[in-house]
């Protein structure tokens, strides 16, 4: 890699981090409920407000997946505000997923002259996933360039220090999403398989099988402990529980790169340019591949894609009965893997180079983009967040969000393409203990805090499609008789009189009304706080 290419990736690096830092909140679907579920497990290890939060709360201590985010958080929350955590939190994100990138693709590029193409990873760090919120997913990406680049390092050359980082990476990524610890068992097994393939056409067939057989037995001692804990969360959950049906719009969408867009359509132009020039590179990686059939030792990479674009394919969205969203998930392995095959097939030069400057360009063009978009629901938040002031301390509080999208003060959608306000109002839960009841988090099952059953206004609350549709559908006094709990405060987001056409929303209105008084509406009028009438 030359000095033009680590410039590149640096300043790359450096315009992910000013799209975290820019804003007044980074803010995605999900993570306000990542950190006011950290501050919650944060105060109970610190004793704090514990007899408060243990009505409504139990921490669980299972070793489940999904458990990264949550912990590290809660950990910096020791030092620094919930904001900040999460900003601190990203920014480790960034640099480990450009870092761990960035050693695999030099490790595996066809090293014959000066390569830009490490840079074409900076495509893929901010994707729809990460604007959803889904941050312990978005950071196994990372830690899944960090497992098979150890694992080809130690199947070159063994020693103690290897085999920790081995093992050590392989807990991380379990601990952080299982379909990217699914996909890393697969693809260290197939770099394994295709090592033996390329030894024994050239060392010959018997030194090769004995090394393939010895790699064989070490990585399953490195993934063993953990299988045994998948086997055992699949089985808590019920089993796969899925049917294989094609699903061959997908491919569509990976031409799109319909999952590299993150806040508006604007970005839809070149996320497919981005996704078509990738895959026009990868045809012609094919071609060389076909051209040339000696064996590599990288062909594992290719046996990897061949596995996740199966997945992505054929998989259904919903199993473990779970939504588990694979087409959103998938389709970024399906094209990092690509990016992975291309690193060691095609050689180095112009066109390889040209390809990678190319999405460097569209990564620079959708990261402006996004950059106007957080910059506007920073300050949207912070209207949101206003209401705190008249919020008292161990409140209950339900919100409704009735533009997921979001507007800003005059009126526009800020995010067309997503829905980033969702749980916006869990950032008022940093400051002063309050329970916010549109924390689905504690409803998953799977994360460390979760809802008890007597006081979860997903069991007890929630009636049709529930407090997170457009048009919410609650039973507030239900919930009071069958939990115990009053609800204290009632905030509304881009509310309108145009929400009344539905019948049982404006039935609910009106109950609002004759049980909460308006205590509190923002400068812009988007933000609207009642209070129960004591």
């Amino acid at each position: 890699m030359n000095k033009y290419a680590k410039l590149l990736l640096l300043a790359g690096c450096a315009l992910c981090l000013l799209q975290i830092w820019l804003p007044a909140y980074y803010l995605t679907g999900d993570g306000p409920s990542h950190i006011y579920n950290a501050q919650i497990v944060h105060d109970m290890w610190c004793h704090k407000n514990t007899a408060f939060y243990e009505h409504y709360y139990t921490m669980s201590y299972s070793p489940n997946p999904n458990w990264l985010t949550t912990i590290a958080i809660a950990l910096l929350l020791f030092v620094v505000n919930g904001v900040i955590a999460e900003k601190i939190f990203l920014s480790v994100y960034v640099v480990f997923y450009l870092t761990g990138a960035n050693q695999l693709l030099k490790k595996i590029s066809n090293n014959e002259g000066p390569s830009y193409w490490p840079v074409a990873i900076l495509l893929f760090v901010f994707s729809y996933v990460l604007s959803k919120g889904f941050y312990n997913y978005s950071f196994s990406i990372g830690v899944f360039f960090w497992v098979i680049y150890c694992w080809l390092e130690f199947m070159e050359k063994r020693s103690v220090w290897k085999a920790f980082l081995c093992l050590f990476f392989t807990g991380f990524i379990f601990f952080t999403h299982l379909l990217s610890f699914g996909f890393a068992a697969f693809t260290c097994a197939a770099l394994a398989f295709s090592y033996a393939l390329a030894a024994g056409a050239s060392d010959g067939w018997r030194k090769a099988m004995g090394t393939f057989i010895k790699n064989t037995v070490l990585l399953t001692l490195f993934f063993l402990p953990f299988l045994f804990l998948m086997n055992w969360f699949t089985e808590k959950k019920g089993g796969m529980q899925m049917e294989l049906t094609p699903h061959l719009y997908r491919l569509v969408e990976l031409v799109q790169f319909k999952y590299g867009v993150n806040v508006t359509h604007k970005e839809d132009y070149f996320a497919l340019a981005a996704g078509t020039g990738l895959l026009l590179l990868f045809c012609v990686a094919l071609v060389k591949f076909k051209k040339y059939r000696a064996i590599n030792k990288y062909d594992g990479f290719l046996l990897s894609f061949l596995f996740v674009l199966f997945v992505y394919l054929f998989f259904p969205d919903s199993f473990l009965g779970m939504l588990v969203l694979i087409t959103i998930r998938v389709q970024l392995y399906v094209l990092i893997l690509i990016v992975c095959c291309i690193a060691y097939i095609v050689p180095e030069g112009k066109l390889k180079n040209a390809g990678a400057l190319f999405l460097f360009t569209c990564f620079v063009v959708l990261s402006a983009m996004r950059l106007q978009c957080q910059v506007r629901e920073g300050s949207a938040v912070a209207d949101i967040v206003s209401a705190e002031l008249y919020i008292k301390p161990y409140s209950v509080v339900l919100p409704f969000d009735f533009v997921p999208s979001g507007k800003d003060q005059n009126g526009f959608l800020i995010a067309d393409a997503n829905w980033p306000f969702t749980h916006v109002s869990q950032y008022m839960g940093m400051k002063e203990p309050l329970i916010v009841l549109d924390n689905y988090e504690a409803n998953m099952g799977f994360f460390p805090l979760q809802w008890n059953q007597e006081t979860n206004p997903y069991y007890h609350l929630n009636t049709g499609e529930g407090m997170e549709a457009h048009r919410p559908f609650v039973d507030i006094d239900r919930y009071k008789k069958e939990s115990g709990v009053t609800i204290d405060y009632i905030l509304m987001w881009c509310y309108d009189q145009s929400f009344l056409g539905d019948a049982d929303f404006k039935k609910l209105y009106e109950n609002i009304n004759a049980g909460y008084h308006l205590v509190y509406t923002s400068p812009t009028g988007r933000t609207i706080l009642y209070e129960k009438n004591r």
